[in-house]
Formats: C-alpha cells, sequence, structure tokens
C-alpha cells in the first residue's frame, strides 16, 4: 500500500500529468499579470539534470562552482549598457523574480538612508509592504484614487507632515498594478 509520503511510481506520473494539464490549460487563458508565455525552454533541458545554484556574488569568486555567474555578469552588463552605466561602475544580480528584485532594491535605500519613510502606493505588489515590514523600515502606504493610481493630495499631505525629513518612494510602482501604464516621479 502506498501513502501520500510514499507514492508508487504511477501515483507519481499521474499527479505529474495532472499538474501538466492543469498547467497547461491555465497558462493557455493567463490576462493581466504580467509573465511571458512566449519561450521555449527545449535548448535548456540538459542542464536540468544538474544542480546549479548562483549563491554568492555573480562578481566575486564562490564556493559553488556549479553556477552561471558569468552569464549573469553579461547580463548586468547589457543592461547598464542599456541605462549608459560604464561596466566596470555597474553591479547587481539576476534575481528569480519581482519580489527578491524588490527585497533587494529596498535593502541597501534602507541601509543607506536608515532613518527614511518609505511611501508606497496601496496598488504597489504585495511585496513592498512585506519587505519593508521584514527590513523594520518606517513606511507609509498611499491609498489609491479610483482609476488606481496614487492619491496624489494625500502623497503631498504626507510629505508636508514631514518636513526636512528623508524619504524614499517606490518610483517604480507608483501607480497602477499589472495595468500596463506608469506615472513617472515628476507626477
Amino acid at each position: 500500500m502506498t501513502t501520500a509520503l510514499d507514492p508508487s511510481p504511477a501515483e507519481i506520473q499521474a499527479r505529474r500529468d495532472r499538474l501538466l494539464s492543469d498547467i497547461h490549460a491555465v497558462t493557455r487563458q493567463q490576462v493581466g499579470y504580467p509573465v511571458n508565455q512566449d519561450f521555449d525552454y527545449t535548448p535548456l533541458l540538459p542542464l536540468m539534470q544538474y544542480s546549479v545554484n548562483n549563491v554568492g556574488d555573480p562578481f566575486h569568486p564562490s564556493n559553488f562552482r556549479g553556477n552561471t555567474h558569468e552569464i549573469e555578469r553579461e547580463v548586468i552588463h547589457r543592461f547598464a549598457g542599456l541605462l549608459r552605466i560604464a561596466p566596470a561602475d555597474a553591479w547587481g544580480y539576476v534575481t528569480s523574480g519581482g519580489v527578491e528584485g524588490n527585497r533587494y532594491g529596498l535593502y541597501p535605500a534602507r541601509e543607506l538612508f536608515p532613518n527614511a519613510m518609505f511611501y508606497f502606493s496601496e496598488e504597489t505588489h504585495y511585496s513592498v509592504l512585506k519587505n519593508v515590514r521584514v527590513l523594520n523600515a518606517r513606511h507609509i502606504m498611499i491609498r489609491r484614487q479610483d482609476n488606481g493610481e496614487i492619491d496624489y493630495r494625500e502623497e503631498r499631505s504626507n510629505d508636508r507632515n514631514r518636513p526636512g525629513e528623508p524619504h524614499h518612494r517606490d518610483g517604480g510602482q507608483r501607480g497602477r498594478r499589472h495595468r500596463r501604464d506608469y506615472q513617472g516621479p515628476g507626477r
């Protein structure tokens, strides 16, 4: 007899087949979430037989040599060029998604400005609130307008109530999440 903790090979295969079928069905109808479904990982399948881990800083040697740090540095330098940053002045790492990217964007800001107030809209990605709490950073979530944009009057009011206080705005996500538009810092 098999249990959930000890499934038979046939049960594992059946579950994997159901999962593949379910994922195929939902991704064909994926709307509103910013993910790209137009890719083919087939050329990368030979790499899937190895445990690859980009532990550590891509610009320093790692004790785990099964990594893709060389490619990671190429990606960073490519984006540095697009942003007109000299490759020698660029640093970073490639994240696995927006949550980690948001975390690392907030972390150095908190380290550089430990007394800063973080402002962000209630429409901002959920990970920003989660991460400012984990970082024990002071923050204010600003209401949104009916159209999804940040409530600029409330934002200005918060500024007036804290004159001379350092602050950081989540500039990349000020406005409407998953609505394919952006309200820049001039607004």
